[in-house]
């Protein structure tokens, strides 16, 4: 178990506050989260400028965001283990010094391949910012101030997903894709050096060295990286019509298996999977998985809504999420005060009831939807998602004792990405079956003439009389125009279904929320 600085320990209670060195630390820490989330997230509303730039196929651009996704999974359980052995201060140093030489290959890449290479590299070093600053929360402030402290790292961290790809489009449209990368680089040796100096929330276990866990290491990177190619090449490929996938999919369930069995029977583990059977731990677990699904649905469905339904540009997309990012900035310290004076768990249900809520109120798209709809659905998931992150934060983490929080906010953090990871396959998958459901219903509809349904193929061949005249030609151009508003409504159609499904499902967790275990008053 970590052996922690003897600040840190006392800090962990109801201790003084801590030093300016501390403060300075931890604001280092923060924003070195918050510079990784962004810089990973930041492509998010200009891949069609990127694949153009570098002459990158339609499914080969989607690794942009997905080689960055799933090197960052595999980072999470390894970042505990990382923090025991090097401390705090020596992981967040060589990951920033990683980050940056990523984001210099990503602003140098002339290809794809060296693109994928890149993000990859990117994912793998941020992977750990968000795990170490949570578990900083509980390990160097004292419990009447962590409310606080998660709300400055929740502010910063959670809606720098929402603010990256706002932040992205501006940049590519001023100044170009490249810079999407080139303008994290200044900020990093300053916040290398100052973090270097005044990190001392924990010590260096290099004794952990000698008993690595190089199976678990092992199985762990296999286990997530299949997963997650599964995952986001399942659709393109069939599913298990496909031997890749099906392959694939055997070596990661057999991997995961051997990998769970090994951290029980180590005396070493690598990830400490004994805290599921904390039962507040566990229900929150559940709940992020949950949320990081719901998240994802909006950055990964609306992105595509407005550039192919609406033809929206890099701008107008971006203004659109900034909706959330600021809902989500605002509500964050309101969330924080809220945690002091109410229970964590019902924070928890107020919080995914109102993110559950605009996620449904999403799901009514229609062909006209512009910024006036929009803002709506977006600022209350914006402002609830932070009351909902924070409780579950607070639940998992918050009864733990000293020596395992770096493990639980690790395993926190893998199970929210994997829960978006897990969430955008399944929804990629059933916007493409329900959009062929929904056209297959428009095309019969067309072709019975029901015009409450569609477009009569008579009404659509006299737009072009005018052009062709009665004549062949004209009736061609009618199929295809009827075709193409048929694909449109189709996709809409399944856009909401699929959002709508989402919203119900994940307030369902709420019955859960019951169960969790509050500490009566007086109780440490």
């Amino acid at each position: 178990m970590a052996k922690l600085g003897a600040e840190s320990a006392e800090n962990s209670s109801d201790g003084p506050v801590p030093d300016a060195r501390t403060w300075i630390g931890f604001a280092v820490l923060v924003f070195g989260t918050f510079l990784t989330l962004v810089n990973i997230q930041i492509v998010g509303s200009s891949y069609r400028e990127i694949q153009g730039g570098l002459a990158a196929g339609p499914s080969q651009i989607s690794w942009v965001l997905t080689a960055s996704l799933t090197a960052e999974v595999i980072m999470i359980p390894l970042c505990a283990w990382l923090s025991r052995l090097m401390s705090t201060r020596w992981l967040f140093t060589w990951c920033l010094a990683g980050f940056s030489l990523a984001s210099f290959a990503c602003a140098m890449s002339t290809s794809i391949e060296s693109m994928i290479v890149a993000r990859a590299a990117q994912g793998f070093c941020g992977g750990a910012m968000m795990p170490m600053a949570i578990a900083i929360c509980y390990l160097a402030f004292p419990k009447r101030l962590q409310p606080i402290i998660i709300m400055a790292v929740s502010v910063f961290g959670v809606s720098s997903i929402a603010v990256g790809p706002a932040l992205g489009g501006w940049v590519t449209d001023a100044l170009g894709w490249r810079w999407l990368f080139w303008i994290s680089l200044p900020f990093s040796l300053p916040l290398m050096v100052i973090g270097n100096l005044t990190m001392r929330f924990d010590k260096a276990e290099w004794s952990l060295a000698r008993r690595i866990d190089l199976p678990g290491i092992v199985l762990a990177v296999i286990a997530l990286g299949c997963l997650l190619v599964v995952l986001e090449e399942g659709h393109r490929r069939d599913w298990f019509e496909s031997e890749l996938i099906v392959g694939l999919a055997a070596v990661a369930l057999i991997s995961g298996y051997l990998f769970v069995w090994r951290q029980f029977a180590s005396r070493a583990p690598l990830t400490d999977l004994r805290l599921f059977g904390n039962r507040n731990f566990s229900i929150a677990c559940v709940g992020i998985g949950a949320y990081g699904g719901l998240f994802y649905l909006s950055i990964f469905i609306l992105p595509l809504y407005l550039s192919t339904v609406r033809g929206a540009d890099t701008v107008f997309i971006g203004l659109v999420t900034a909706v959330l990012g600021i809902t989500m900035v605002i509500s964050g310290g309101i969330a924080g005060i809220f945690l002091r004076f109410v229970s964590p768990r019902l924070v928890a249900a107020a919080g995914l009831g109102g993110f559950c809520l605009g996620t449904w109120l999403q799901g009514s798209l229609t062909a006209d939807w512009g910024f006036a709809q929009l803002w709506l659905p977006q600022a209350l998931r914006g402002f609830f998602s932070q009351l909902c992150w924070l409780a579950l934060v607070t639940m998992a983490l918050g009864s733990l004792p000293p020596e395992r929080v770096k493990n639980g906010s690790a395993l926190f953090a893998l199970v929210m990405r994997l829960g978006g990871a897990v969430g955008v396959a399944v929804i990629n998958f059933a916007v493409i079956v329900r959009t062929r459901v929904h056209y297959a219903e428009l095309a019969a509809a067309t072709t019975a003439g029901r015009d409450g349904e569609g477009l009569a193929l008579p009404t659509a061949e006299s737009l072009f009389h005018s052009l062709h005249g009665v004549s062949p030609e004209a009736s061609r151009a009618g199929i295809v125009l009827i075709s193409e508003i048929a694909q449109r409504e189709a996709l809409i159609r399944a856009y909401n279904d699929v959002t709508l499904m989402a919203a119900v499902m994940g307030a369902a967790i709420i019955l859960l929320l019951p169960f969790v275990r509050t500490r009566k008053p007086g109780e440490p």
